[in-house]
């Protein structure tokens, strides 16, 4: 889910929408509670730049046909530094998972995807950077039965202490996403 982890969370990161696809997420779909994403504290104790929360709402950039989803971006006063966190929720773990496969096509198929080799990431779940321009994104996404959770960070280097800290977050971010 790195291209929706990736490519979608390129986008979101860079702002853009992305095109309604094959069941991409819409307005009518529903909101996933507020809980199933870390608050800004959590963030900053991973990414202590990051001061504020800049939007939530559905995630636009959703594969498939998710049954609930959840997306918040947090940036510094600048906007230099984001962090998204998206939360996709399915009716079945096979829709999950076929979503999340179309999601790691898509990602691979980003110009600039480069893999990261991460520690204990899990079978269904990768990390990978995209460079467009001078910004790099360092994407996480992972699978988890019915659940699919991408965090992108933009106007981060993907240094190993960064990586390490995206792992650590992600953890975090795994655990509430259980919350219904």
């Amino acid at each position: 889910m790195l291209i929706a982890l990736i490519g979608a969370l390129s986008m979101a990161a860079y702002g853009q929408s992305q095109s309604p696809a094959s069941g991409t997420a819409s307005a009518a779909d529903s909101l996933l509670t507020r809980k199933a994403v870390i608050p800004i504290s959590t963030v900053r104790r991973f990414f202590p730049q990051v001061d504020q929360e800049s939007s939530t709402g559905p995630n636009l950039t959703a594969v498939g046909n998710p049954k609930a989803t959840r997306s918040v971006i947090y940036v510094n006063r600048s906007g230099s530094k984001k962090v998204t966190i998206t939360v996709d929720r399915y009716v079945s773990s096979s829709d999950a998972s076929s979503a999340y496969e179309e999601a790691v096509q898509r990602s691979k198929a980003v110009p600039g995807f480069t893999p990261i080799s991460a520690p204990n990431l899990g079978q269904n779940a990768f990390m990978a950077t995209v460079t467009r321009g001078e910004e790099t994104h360092v994407g996480f996404g992972a699978l988890q039965g019915e659940v699919i959770v991408a965090i992108t960070l933009a106007g981060y280097h993907p240094t190993p202490g960064t990586i390490v800290k995206l792992s650590s977050l992600a953890r975090e971010e795994e655990a509430a996403a259980k919350v219904p």
